[in-house]
């Protein structure tokens, strides 16, 4: 099977410390090209060992020899720069969360159905072993019926001049971003979407949202989750069923080769613990890769990605109304 070349757009803090490095262990994919209008992309280029660097996204877009882009643009940017990138024939792996709407969400699965390529939101943890572990003990039976299931993202962010996450109308803010880590896992996990969901934002004195938490209601299973970006590292995930319960130590971004735990309990007191050492980015990467060549849907884990919109914008309507609102999937999204 040919080697996937990828083009990275920008040289952010994300693609320096987690993409890059994990590109170069793929054994599928390689950086060929990276874009910055600040000048920088010629010396990380030289840093990763990269052939091509451009001073515009424009001309990597263009390099015919790209058959891929990375995109991790500020969040209000990933829907006009996905277009583009599928407009140009690239295959497209954009950062969580890939749009905050569904109108925008409509307009990149359109131009993705257009050009033949594929476009995947970057949720590296669902590529993770434990990940895979942690389905199988679910669907095995052994914690029974899920009962609830709680996640919790939390970590210090710096505060850089112009961070866009801490900027209004950049579609930032704690759910935006670790936020949509923990929706994506309980509906993951669950199954299925939430009928309503009640949230709160706080913030000490940024104008988004920098802690928030939520109460997300699936019927006969009660989901909860709380994230933010002011206090210690903690990226947790614990599902109780009627015969026991599943914990995640480092549900979300472990370090490359990491050692994280799952701890399976049982209702008599039973303890089983399995532990993981993977690059869930490196195992991203690979995934996607593989998958451009394939036959097959547009936009792998479609579904998921459409229920952490529609849950999103209840969440947001939630903060502002300060009432539970109910979470909508138009039923042409749902039609696969």
């Amino acid at each position: 099977m040919s080697t996937i070349r990828w083009g990275v757009l920008t040289t952010a803090r994300i693609a320096q410390h987690r993409f890059l490095p994990a590109v170069a262990k793929a054994a599928n994919a390689t950086a060929a090209a990276i874009s910055s209008p600040s000048g920088r992309a010629p010396e990380v280029a030289r840093l990763f060992g990269i052939p091509r660097a451009y001073g515009s996204h424009e001309e990597l877009l263009a390099d015919p020899d790209i058959d891929a882009v990375y995109l991790p643009f500020p969040n209000s940017l990933h829907a006009e720069w996905a277009v583009r990138a599928a407009d140009a024939g690239k295959h497209i792996l954009c950062e969580k969360p890939l749009v905050a709407t569904l109108d925008d969400f409509q307009r990149v699965l359109a131009a993705a159905d257009r050009a033949g390529v594929r476009v995947m939101e970057a949720f590296m943890y669902r590529f993770h072993a434990q990940r895979a572990r942690v389905g199988e003990l679910i669907s095995s039976g052994r914690i029974g019926d899920i009962v609830s299931a709680h996640a919790r993202f939390h970590f210090t962010m710096k505060r850089q001049p112009g961070e866009p996450r801490l900027i209004p109308g950049m579609d930032g803010g704690a759910l935006n971003d670790v936020g949509t880590y923990c929706v994506d896992a309980l509906n993951a996990f669950v199954g299925r979407p939430p009928a309503t969901v009640y949230g709160h934002g706080t913030s000490q004195s940024d104008p988004v949202d920098t802690t928030m938490a939520a109460v997300l209601d699936y019927g006969d299973i009660l989901g909860t989750f709380d994230c933010g970006f002011e206090g210690p590292r903690a990226q947790t995930v614990q599902i109780i069923g009627t015969h026991g319960q599943i914990t995640m130590d480092r549900a979300f971004d472990p370090d490359p080769d990491e050692a994280v735990t799952v701890t399976l309990c049982a209702r008599d007191g039973g303890e089983q613990a399995f532990v993981f050492t993977d690059d869930s980015f490196k195992a991203e990467i690979e995934t996607f890769s593989e998958l451009i060549h394939e036959a097959g849907p547009a936009m792998p884990f479609r579904e998921l990605t459409e229920q952490n919109i529609a849950v999103r914008t209840a969440l947001h309507r939630s903060m502002v109304t300060g009432l539970p609102q109910a979470v909508s999937v138009p039923d042409d999204l749902n039609t696969h």
